[in-house]
């Protein structure tokens, strides 16, 4: 199974997420060559904008490739419970909580979870206006505790629904939506 592509894969998905998993746990290689085109461009994406550092997402994405088929066994195929999707970003996620532990609660808060990325900053062409706004977005979602930050993040810039966002962090459906509104109404509160 490759998590590093060249360029585009030759051969185009085929199968459903079930299919492919099943097909891997026969060794088809192959079919891991799929699974791996496509989620690595949303999953790297998605560590990128969690670690804020290349080199480290890099590392959490091929971890969480490395436990995908370490605990392939344990993806129930017939669960509908988010799929294949939700347990790879469920892998990523945890494995980005384990780099933070390691790192340390204090840096994790400061470095790790920054939502608004580089590419989101205005330009010269904003206003210095828009710029303290973002710059104030920035820094009330930094205030942020780490699960509220995730929910935006998997939210906003991966484009997860909510019951996904609930199997990624393992938790009911019911508290991801209570902590997405936590951290909204946060945000409304220090932005004003």
């Amino acid at each position: 199974m490759r998590t590093r592509s060249a360029g585009p894969m030759t051969t185009p998905v085929q199968g459903d997420d079930a299919d492919l998993v099943r097909r891997l746990r026969a060794g088809d290689a192959a079919a891991g060559d799929q699974l791996v085109a496509k989620y690595c461009p949303a999953l790297l994406g998605y560590l990128r904008r969690l670690v804020k550092n290349d080199h480290i997402a890099e590392e959490l994405h091929q971890q969480t490739w490395a436990g995908v088929l370490e605990h392939l066994d344990r993806f129930d195929v017939a669960s509908g419970a988010g799929g294949f999707k939700a347990w790879l970003f469920r892998i990523a996620t945890n494995k980005a909580n384990d780099h933070w532990r390691s790192q340390g609660r204090e840096t994790a808060a400061l470095d790790g979870l920054k939502l608004v990325s580089d590419e989101l900053a205005p330009d010269a062409s904003y206003g210095v206006e828009n710029a303290e706004q973002m710059d104030k977005l920035t820094k009330a979602i930094g205030m942020l505790p780490e699960l509220q930050r995730q929910i935006l993040m998997l939210r906003y810039y991966s484009n997860l629904k909510f019951i996904e966002i609930a199997q990624i962090l393992g938790c009911p459906l019911n508290t991801a939506l209570g902590r997405m509104h936590k951290a909204m109404l946060r945000l409304k509160q220090v932005m004003s």
